[in-house]
């Protein structure tokens, strides 16, 4: 049993791939509260993303960006998690941010993604295409 989706894509330009018959072996679409649109596709070993937020850029990441992204954003959520959290104490926080801060300095070239400010949504968007593709494109 198959199922067509449907979905409409704003704005100017996006990526070719984003509209009409998703075939490829991993397809991801988010929607945030405000509107804005991202899409995720897996085409062989290359994971490209794309999202209204920067008009329809594409982003390829190989399979260690991919990794190096995961981890990245893993950690940012998990540090937004501590520092809201009113039983962690301040100084386990510090720590995790400043391990954090030495594994995103030691990933060099590798975060391609890192440039662009992500909402709590896409953030946890991402980490779930992440984790679903990570395992595909090694």
């Amino acid at each position: 049993m198959s199922a067509e989706l449907r979905i409409s894509i704003q704005g100017e330009n996006p990526p070719s791939w984003a509209v009409g018959n998703q075939n490829s072996t991993y397809f991801s679409y988010y929607e945030n509260e405000h509107g804005e649109q991202w899409v995720a596709r897996l085409d062989g070993k290359t994971l490209c993303i794309s999202g209204l937020d920067i008009d329809w850029e594409e982003i390829e990441l190989n399979a260690e960006q991919a990794v190096a992204e995961n981890n990245r954003i893993v950690d940012q959520i998990v540090a937004v998690t501590l520092m809201q959290s009113k039983n962690v104490p301040e100084s386990v926080t510090k720590a995790y941010l400043d391990v954090m801060a030495l594994h995103q300095q030691t990933s060099g070239g590798m975060l391609p993604l890192a440039h662009i400010m992500f909402g709590a949504g896409e953030l946890l968007w991402l980490a779930s295409v992440l984790n679903a593709t990570v395992v595909r494109i090694k």
